[in-house]
C-alpha cells in the first residue's frame, strides 16, 4: 500500500515467491536428512544382522558399499562409517583402515555429518603400528618392523577432518529443523579437542595444534596409554608463574591455543541452542574444578592436615583449607602447590553457585558444592549445601547419610596394639560433635574359643569354614557372626565426657578404661544420639616368641611386661594339614597335638619330627597361676645354615674402565680365592692355568686367552678392540676347572655434546618456608647461549638426611659413625629438635618415601639461554616443618637440531640455620671417670659455624608418670673455633642419667641447641630408676683390641 492507500501487488507477489522458495528448500533439506532409498535401509538391516551373528566379512562388504555410496546422506551414515571400522578390527585387518578412511572422506567431502563421523574414527582406531619398508602398517604385524606410535598424527588428521566439516557447518543456515544437530556437532567438536587433554593431561591445551602439518610417527614406545595420557604436571602457568586460563576467542581461526579452540566450540553449543547453556556451563565448571580444585593436591600426593583450630589467619598458614574464601583455592600448579585467587569467569564455585539456582542443573551443582566444601574442610558450608539439596530436590539415603556424617554425633576407635596387663588400658578414639560417650566392656573367653577351634578341626570337616578358624580376628566372630557365647562375666560400664571441636572437625582423645587384668575384652562405645563403635582390646601378661634356628624352631615364653622368662609353662602345639583321600576323593583334615614345658630360661625347642614341615601350628602357653598366651596359626619353617655359601670358591673381576670406544685396549684382572676366612691367607689357585673368554653383544666369541695366575691367584691381560667393534655390552669370563666367574664392559661411540646444561642454585642452605629461584643455563661450548630451545623441568623434594659423625680411624672399613654411642631417644621431650640421629646400619633396610614432585613444567628457553625455576618451600614447612629437605632439579633441554642434553642441581632447605652435634668419648661412665665431651656447629651443607657457646650439664630424674625432669648440675661459657668445634672435660662425680645441652649463638644471633644423653654408673643409680629404649646395647669404648 502506498501513501495514498493503494496496495503494492508487486511487493506482495515477490514476498510470496520468496516464502514459497524457502519452504521448498527447507522441506528438501528435511527430506535429505530423513528419507533415504528403501534399498539402503534394507541393506543396512541385513548388514546389522550379519554383524550381530559374527559374520564380519560379509557384513563388511555391505557396510563398505553403504559408506562409499554418495547417495547415502541420511542420519544413519555415521553408523555405516563406524561399522566398517568395527568389521576391519574384528577381522584383524587394521592395516586397511587408513586407506578406507581416506576413500570415504573423498566420497563425503561435502557432507559435514559424514566428515564428523570420519573424524571420530581417526581418534578411535588403534593408535600404533609398524614401519615396514618405510610404509606404515597399522595395528599388529606378523612380519616385524619398527614399532611406532600414531596417536599424535591421528589427532592432527582428525583435526583436519573436523575443520573441513566446521566450514560446512558454518555455511549452513541455522533453522529449527537442524538447530539441535548443529549444536551436537559443536559439542562433539569440543569433546574432540578435549579428548586426551583432560585431568593430568590438560597442560597440553596450552599449545596450538598446527592443523595443516601432519607430524611424523613416533618411535617411542609409550604403551597404549602413556603417549596420550602421560603423568599429571599440575595446572599450567605462564611466564610469570600465574595459572593459564582459556578465554573464548572471537572465532575458531582467532584461537591462540587448543584451550581456546575448545572454549569456542563449547560456547557455540549454547549460542546455537540456548537450552543447553546449563550443560555447557556445567562442563566448563567441571574442567576448572579438575584444574584448580583442592583435590589436585591429593592427586599429586599432597595431603593437607585438618585444621588445628589455630589457623584462622591465612597469613600464618596459607595452606589452611578452612580459611579459603569462595574466590580462593589451593591447587597444584606446574610450579608447585599455591594459594591463588580465581577470577569469577574461571571460578568453578561461582559457576556451580549460578547453576544451583536452575532447575535442570541445581541438584547436581549443590551436591558438587557440598563435596567441594568437604574437601576444603568447610564443613558448615557443606552441611548447608546438603540441606539445600534435600529441601529443594528431596531426600535420599545418600544425601541424608552425607549430611548426618557432618552434623551428627560420630565416633570410632582407632587401631590399637596389645597393651601390658597390670595397669589401666587406654584407647584412642576419634569423634566429632559428640559431648559424651558411654562405654561397656566384657571379657572374651579366649580359652574356650581356642578349644572350639581345635574341636572343629578334629571333626575333619569336609569343607573348611575359615570363619570357624578365626582366632586373631575375634572381633569379626563376636560382632559380624554374633558369636556372643564367647563373652563371659558381667559388663563393665563407664562413661567419659567429650569436648568436640567447633565446625564439625574431628578430635582424637585418649579414653581411660578400668581394664587391667590380662585377657581380651570387647569394648563398645556408644555416642549419645550417635553411632556405636566396637574394638577388641588385648592385655598381655605373657608372650611367646618364635625364631627359626638351624634345623629347628626355638620358642621363648616370657612375661609381657618385664621380658623375664617363665619357667615350666605348659606349651601346647596343635597343628593341622590337608591330606587327599584317594578312595573318598576328598581332602581330609589331619591334626597333631603334643605339649612340652619351657625350661628355666623360658625356652624350648620341639623335636622337628613332631613338628613336621607341612603343618599349620597354633602354640598355646599356660601356667598354673592362670597365664595364657597363643601364637598362630602359622607355618613352621626350619632354619637352614647354608655352610656352602661360607666355603665357596670366588672369582672377582675388574676392568680398567667401564666403557670403551672401538680401537681402545681393554685391560682386565681376575682374582680367584677360597672364602674360608678362618684359614691361612694362601690362595689354592696360585700359579695355575686359566682360560679367559670375551664375547661381543651378540654372544660371538671375539677372544680366548690361556693365562697363568700369580702367587695370590690373580691374573691379568689385555684385549684390543677392533675399529669396527660392535657397540653394546661385552661379557668377559674366566674358567678354571674348580670354579668360574666374570663380569662385563661396554663399547660405545663417543659423541661430543654441542652444548651443556647447568642448574645454578643458592650456594648455601635456604631456610624452610622461603621462596627461592634456581636457574637453568644452556650454553654452547663456543660460548653462545642456546636459543629456540625447549626445556622440561622437574623439581623433586625429599627429606634430607642430616646425619653427620666426626671422622674416626676405621671409617674406611666400617662406615662413618661406626663408633657412635648414643641411641635415638624419640620418646624424650625435645629430642627431635636437639638430638643427633644414630648411623643407619647397613643391614637395616631403609625405604624412604618416594620424592614429592613439586614442579613439572615445560618452557621455551629465553634469548639469554636461561629459564628461571621458582621453588616455594612454604608447603614443605606447613607439612614437614620438623625435618630438612633437598630439592633436586632436573632440566632436559632440546635444541633446534633435536639434540637433548640434561643438567641437574640441588637446593638444600634447612629448618634451622645450623645444627649442633654433641658426643662423648665413651658409651657410659663410672663415678670418678673423666668425661670428654665434644661439640661441633655446622650448616646443612657442612660449613662450620663459629660463635659463643653455653654448655649445661643436666641431671635427669623422672616423675610418677615417667616424664623426665631436668636439673642444672653445672654450666660453662665457651667459644667454638673456626671449625665450629669446642670440647670440655667433665668429672663424673655422681651416678645417674645426664644430658649435655650445648647452645651455640652465631654472629647473626641464631641460638641453636644440641644435646647428648649418657649414663654414669655407680651406687644409688640402678637402671630401673631411669628410662632407656626398649632394647639398648651400648659399649663403653669405641674400639677394642684382642684381650680387652
Amino acid at each position: 500500500m502506498d501513501r495514498s492507500g493503494t496496495v503494492c501487488w508487486k511487493s506482495i507477489m515477490r514476498y510470496r515467491v520468496s516464502l514459497a522458495l524457502a519452504v521448498v528448500l527447507g522441506l528438501w533439506g528435511v527430506m535429505q536428512l530423513s528419507a533415504e532409498p528403501p534399498v539402503i535401509t534394507d541393506e543396512r538391516a541385513r548388514a546389522d544382522k550379519l554383524f550381530a551373528d559374527g559374520n564380519y566379512r560379509d557384513a563388511l562388504a555391505i557396510y563398505r558399499s553403504l559408506a562409499l555410496d554418495s547417495q547415502n546422506t541420511g542420519p544413519q551414515l555415521p553408523h555405516d562409517i563406524t561399522q566398517v571400522d568395527n568389521c576391519y578390527r574384528n577381522l584383524q585387518r587394521d592395516n586397511e583402515i587408513d586407506a578406507y578412511l581416506e576413500e570415504v572422506e573423498k566420497v563425503h567431502e561435502k557432507n559435514w555429518r559424514g566428515l564428523k563421523a570420519i573424524g571420530q574414527e581417526w581418534i578411535s582406531i588403534p593408535d600404533y603400528g609398524y614401519l615396514i619398508a618405510g610404509k606404515f602398517h597399522r595395528g599388529n604385524s606378523e612380519t616385524g618392523g619398527q614399532y611406532v606410535q600414531a596417536s599424535s598424527r591421528d589427532r592432527v588428521r582428525a583435526f583436519q577432518i573436523f575443520e573441513k566439516a566446521l566450514k560446512l557447518v558454518v555455511a549452513e543456515p541455522i533453522t529449527e529443523m537442524n538447530r539441535a544437530e548443529v549444536a551436537d556437532f559443536y559439542k562433539q567438536l569440543a569433546d574432540f579437542v578435549l579428548n586426551d587433554r583432560q585431568g593430568g593431561a590438560a597442560w597440553q591445551l596450552q599449545s596450538l595444534t598446527n592443523i595443516p602439518e601432519l607430524p611424523d610417527y613416533s618411535n617411542v614406545n609409550y604403551g597404549r596409554w602413556g603417549g596420550r595420557w602421560g603423568g599429571s604436571k599440575g595446572a599450567p602457568v605462564d611466564a610469570e608463574g600465574n595459572p593459564v586460563f582459556y578465554t573464548v576467542p572471537a572465532s575458531w581461526e582467532a584461537a591462540t591455543s587448543d584451550g581456546q579452540r575448545w572454549r569456542w566450540a563449547l560456547n557455540q553449543v549454547k549460542v546455537v541452542n540456548a537450552a543447553r547453556a546449563g550443560e555447557v556451563d556445567r562442563q566448563f565448571a567441571d574442567f576448572l574444578h579438575s584444574q584448580f580444585g583442592v583435590q589436585t593436591l591429593r592427586e599429586g600426593g599432597i595431603t593437607l592436615p585438618e585444621s588445628d583450630g589455630k589457623d584462622g589467619d591465612p597469613n600464618a598458614n596459607p595452606f589452611a583449607l578452612k580459611t579459603l574464601k569462595d574466590n580462593e583455592t589451593i591447587a597444584r600448579l606446574a610450579t608447585g602447590a599455591r594459594r591463588i585467587t580465581l577470577p569469577d569467569e574461571f571460578n568453578p564455585l561461582a559457576i556451580y553457585q549460578q547453576l544451583a539456582q536452575t532447575k535442570d542443573q541445581g541438584a547436581g551443582a549443590l551436591e558438587t558444592l557440598a563435596q567441594i566444601a568437604e574437601d576444603r574442610q568447610q564443613y558448615n558450608k557443606a552441611a548447608e549445601y546438603w540441606g539445600q539439596v534435600i529441601n529443594r530436590f528431596g531426600t535420599s539415603d545418600t544425601r541424608k547419610q552425607r549430611l548426618d556424617q557432618i552434623v551428627g554425633n560420630w565416633g570410632r576407635f582407632d587401631n590399637t596394639q596389645s597393651q601390658p596387663a597390670g595397669k589401666d588400658a587406654t584407647l584412642e578414639f576419634i569423634f566429632r560433635n559428640a559431648t559424651r560417650v558411654d562405654l561397656t566392656a566384657r571379657r572374651v573367653n579366649v580359652s574356650q574359643l581356642l578349644e572350639d577351634v581345635k574341636k572343629y578341626l578334629k571333626s575333619n570337616p569336609k569343607d573348611l569354614d575359615w570363619n570357624e578358624m578365626q582366632i586373631d580376628n575375634i572381633g569379626h566372630r563376636l560382632v559380624e557372626m554374633n558369636q556372643l557365647k564367647y563373652l563371659e562375666g558381667d559388663k563393665v560400664e563407664w562413661a567419659q565426657d567429650l569436648e568436640p571441636r567447633p565446625e564439625h572437625f574431628d578430635r582424637r582423645v585418649t579414653l581411660q578404661t578400668p581394664l587391667k587384668q590380662a585377657g581380651a575384652y570387647l569394648v563398645e562405645a556408644k555416642l549419645r544420639d550417635g553411632n556405636v563403635s566396637r574394638i577388641i582390646v588385648w592385655l598381655d601378661d605373657t608372650i611367646i616368641v618364635k625364631k627359626p634356628i638351624d634345623n629347628g624352631v626355638w620358642y621363648y615364653v616370657a612375661d609381657a611386661v618385664t621380658g623375664k622368662p617363665i619357667e615350666r609353662a605348659n606349651v601346647e602345639f596343635f597343628g593341622w594339614r590337608h591330606v587327599f583321600d584317594e578312595k573318598r576323593k576328598r581332602q581330609d583334615v589331619v591334626v597333631k597335638n603334643f605339649s612340652e614345658f619351657s625350661d628355666a630360661q623360658g625356652q624350648l625347642t620341639p623335636d622337628t619330627k613332631q613338628l613336621g614341615d607341612d603343618y599349620q601350628w597354633i602354640v598355646i602357653a599356660r601356667t598354673k597361676d592362670g597365664r595364657l598366651a597363643h601364637l598362630g596359626f602359622s607355618w613352621t619353617g626350619f632354619g637352614r645354615h647354608h655352610w656352602d655359601e661360607l666355603n665357596e670358591f670366588k672369582v672377582y673381576t675388574i676392568t680398567d674402565r667401564p666403557v670403551y670406544r672401538p680401537a681402545q685396549t681393554v685391560k682386565f684382572k681376575f682374582w680367584l680365592g677360597h672364602s674360608q676366612y678362618d684359614q691361612p691367607d694362601k690362595s689354592p689357585f696360585a700359579n695355575q692355568k686359566v682360560q679367559v673368554l670375551i664375547q661381543d653383544p651378540q654372544g660371538t666369541e671375539v677372544a680366548k686367552q690361556m693365562l697363568t695366575t700369580d702367587e695370590f691367584g690373580g691374573v691379568q691381560g689385555e684385549y684390543e678392540l677392533p675399529k669396527g667393534a660392535p657397540l653394546g655390552a661385552y661379557s668377559i669370563s674366566l674358567n678354571h676347572g674348580r670354579t668360574s666367574g666374570g663380569g662385563s664392559f661396554r663399547v660405545e661411540e663417543y659423541k661430543k655434546p654441542e652444548f651443556e646444561v647447568t642448574v645454578s642454585s643458592p650456594d648455601k642452605p635456604v631456610m624452610l618456608g622461603e621462596k627461592i629461584e634456581a636457574k637453568v643455563v644452556a650454553k654452547y661450548y663456543f660460548g653462545a647461549p642456546v636459543t629456540n630451545a625447549k626445556v622440561k623441568i622437574k623439581v623433586e623434594r625429599s627429606p634430607h638426611n642430616s646425619r653427620w659423625y666426626p671422622a674416626a680411624r676405621w671409617d674406611w672399613l666400617y662406615g662413618s659413625g661406626y663408633w657412635w654411642f648414643a641411641g635415638e631417644y624419640n620418646w624424650y621431650p625435645g629430642f627431635q629438635r636437639w638430638g643427633c640421629l644414630r648411623p643407619m646400619p647397613p643391614w637395616n633396610p631403609w625405604n624412604p618415601a618416594p620424592p614429592e614432585l613439586v614442579v613439572d613444567m615445560e618452557a621455551e628457553i629465553g634469548p639469554d639461554g636461561t629459564v628461571a625455576v621458582p621453588i616455594d618451600t612454604t608447603l614443605a614447612k606447613a607439612l614437614h616443618g620438623d625435618e630438612d629437605h633437598a630439592y633436586k632439579i632436573t632440566a632436559e633441554v632440546t635444541d633446534e637440531s633435536r639434540r637433548v642434553i640434561t643438567g641437574t642441581g640441588e637446593v638444600l632447605v634447612a629448618r634451622d640455620p645450623f645444627k649442633v652435634f654433641a658426643w662423648t668419648d665413651r658409651g657410659f661412665y663410672k663415678t670418678g671417670d673423666t668425661i670428654n665431651a665434644e661439640f661441633q656447629a655446622r650448616t646443612l651443607s657442612g660449613k662450620p659455624v663459629a660463635g659463643n657457646a653455653q654448655l649445661k650439664l643436666l641431671r635427669i630424674s623422672y616423675d610418677a608418670d615417667g616424664q623426665p625432669k631436668e636439673e642444672v648440675a653445672q654450666t660453662w661459657d665457651l667459644k667454638t673455633d673456626v671449625e665450629g668445634r669446642v670440647s670440655q672435660q667433665i668429672k663424673a662425680t655422681a651416678a645417674g642419667q645426664y644430658r649435655l645441652s650445648m647452645t651455640v649463638t652465631d654472629s647473626e644471633g641464631h641460638a641453636i641447641e644440641g644435646g647428648h644423653l649418657f649414663f654414669i654408673r655407680g651406687e644409688g643409680a640402678g637402671d630401673s630408676m631411669f628410662r632407656f629404649n626398649d632394647l639398648e646395647i651400648t659399649s663403653q669404648q669405641a674400639e677394642y683390641k684382642p684381650g680387652d
